[in-house]
């Protein structure tokens, strides 16, 4: 069990080097070579389009064939040439174009990730809170020494942190177990057998918009608090406080699932989202933000524990990589990406007023929790 353990810690941590760098400066690099808040809110919100219509085509032939790891090896290298090819492009449309080509490689490595280490922690006995949190250490390592590098070297040096983080992933997947397909009945369309399902359904918009909420600021944060005078090396311990918040909340995952449960856990997410987003409508302070950015680990940390305990308790496991794959491709995906599209218009109008839209989201996920769960007492 530990080697399994340290396989999957690794992979986790080299995958969130990545995205600890992209998620938080990636809108900035985008500005440095010259886009405005409209061309990269659309660039961006394509790029999470992506997921939505291409992860559950992937994890169709991932669950028929169960080459889980072939498929994340493929991908992890045509991420490390399709982000070097960024250094090449020129102007919004070349941009755009590479984009699209680096958005499909890199976006299978999650969801199939995530199946494989939650499967893996039910046949092998471990806790997949205390592997996870393995990715947000990572994280936050990596939004608060990039932040530290780009003062020091410029928006220039973010896009080769990201192709060294990407390698680092190449690496990491060869440590990955197979996973061989099992016996037992073969959807032939896996992921429309579970849209067919209304409790499905229901958890998926409910999961869709609490991580939706987290649109303004995954696309503008870093941009609204540089344009209210934080240094970058601030600004990346903003982000790595909101990710020392999910590790906490990981660290305890087990004990946490079993005493509130995937359904009351969403709710959790939702109350916090209607606070969090709210305060950051209102203060760019310092001290403010250091304040409210704990409330990361409930908006999305509870929201994506009780998303994975969730599928676990529900799906079959035939089913389970085209699960993970609609929760990523909607969640993050879909309905993300669209909310990115109209939080160009939303900040360019409002600046920071555009969280205010984001308590909507959030309330909005909170309902369709209650939902979920009065369905749930009806099946009962």
């Amino acid at each position: 069990m530990a080697i399994m353990v340290a396989r999957f810690s690794f992979y986790y941590a080299a995958i969130f080097l990545a995205v600890g760098i992209h998620l938080p400066f990636w809108p900035a690099w985008l500005k440095y070579r010259g886009l405005d808040a409209t061309e990269i809110s659309l660039i961006l919100s394509v790029g999470v389009w992506i997921r939505a219509f291409a992860n559950p085509l992937v994890a169709h032939f991932a669950d028929r064939s169960g080459a889980h790891k072939r498929i994340i090896m493929i991908s992890a290298a045509g991420g490390v040439v399709t982000y070097a090819l960024f250094a090449l492009a020129n102007g919004f449309w070349a941009l755009f174009a590479v984009n699209i080509l680096a958005s499909a490689m890199f976006m299978a490595l999650i969801p199939l990730g995530e199946n494989m280490a939650s499967r893996a922690s039910v046949d092998h006995g471990f806790d997949y809170g205390r592997v996870r949190l393995w990715g947000s250490l990572t994280f936050i390592l990596a939004a608060y020494i990039g932040g530290w590098v780009i003062d020091k070297a410029g928006d220039a040096s973010i896009l080769w942190m990201i192709v060294a983080a990407m390698i680092a992933a190449l690496i990491a997947g060869f440590g990955l177990p197979e996973r061989p397909s099992r016996d037992g009945p073969v959807e032939r369309f896996p992921a429309f057998a579970l849209l067919r399902q209304r409790r499905f359904l229901i958890f998926i918009t409910a999961v869709s918009l609490l991580q939706s909420s987290h649109a303004v600021i995954y696309v503008f944060g870093t941009i609204h608090w540089r344009d209210a005078g934080l240094p970058d090396h601030i600004i990346g311990a903003l982000w790595a406080e909101g990710v020392i918040a999910e590790i906490i909340l990981f660290a305890f995952s087990g004990t946490v699932v079993a005493k509130f449960g995937p359904i009351r856990l969403m709710w959790i997410a939702a109350a916090a989202g209607i606070v969090r987003w709210g305060i950051l409508a209102n203060s760019t302070d310092m001290i403010v933000l250091f304040g409210t950015q704990w409330l990361h680990g409930l908006t999305f940390g509870a929201a994506h524990l009780a998303a994975m305990h969730y599928m676990l308790r529900t799906v079959p496991e035939n089913l389970s990589a085209s699960a993970q794959s609609l929760y990523s491709g909607f969640s993050v995906g879909l309905v993300m990406g669209l909310m990115m599209l109209l939080t160009g218009w939303l900040y360019e109008t409002y600046a920071g007023s555009a969280f205010y839209a984001m308590i909507g989201l959030s309330a909005l996920g909170g309902g369709a929790a209650i939902l979920l769960a009065r369905h749930k007492s009806k099946e009962d």
